[in-house]
């Protein structure tokens, strides 16, 4: 079970979105990053769902890119599309990642507010772990958040292995 990381911060906020970096729920080996997004309801209808309607074939740029920075300068996620990022990516011989990996997790919403979840494998190490955020289906650039990469570490620890 994971050990739940409130962050609270605000990576966007503009006239008509704002968007949160929630939490990360951190597993022994990685950590999920929730993010949230609130439209204006003052807005029209068509601008508080473009980003889930826009691009509706290519569903890529209909969601916020969201990638990392770890202290040692590996990434993931910022330039590349994180839909089945995990697939292409150097493996050792037990087919674990060699290098960071941040693929979609989940979400939804509706016309006010959406949520996004990401997978990032593996654990930061310690130092700045760099949250990048940004809209492509929309002008808003990108955004970052930076969190202590020991904090990230030190949930590890606490959470709670059931299956092995």
């Amino acid at each position: 079970m994971p050990e739940v990381v409130a962050v609270n911060e605000i990576v966007h906020r503009s006239d008509s979105v704002v968007a949160q970096l929630d939490h990360l729920r951190v597993y022994p080996n990685g950590f999920t990053i929730s993010l949230w997004i609130l439209t204006s309801p003052h807005e029209r209808v068509e601008l508080r769902t473009q980003m889930l309607t826009a691009s509706r074939l290519d569903p890529v740029s209909r969601w916020p890119r969201i990638g990392v920075r770890f202290a040692d300068g590996r990434s993931a996620g910022r330039e590349a599309a994180f839909h089945g990022g995990h697939l292409n990516v150097a493996k050792d011989d037990r087919g674990i990642p060699t290098e960071p990996v941040l693929t979609l997790f989940g979400g939804g919403g509706g016309s006010h507010g959406w949520h996004v979840s990401v997978w990032v494998f593996p654990l930061p190490p310690e130092g700045p772990l760099e949250v990048y955020v940004a809209f492509p289906a929309t002008d808003v650039g990108e955004s970052k958040v930076v969190l202590d990469g020991g904090l990230v570490r030190s949930a590890a620890e606490r959470a709670r292995v059931i299956w092995s």
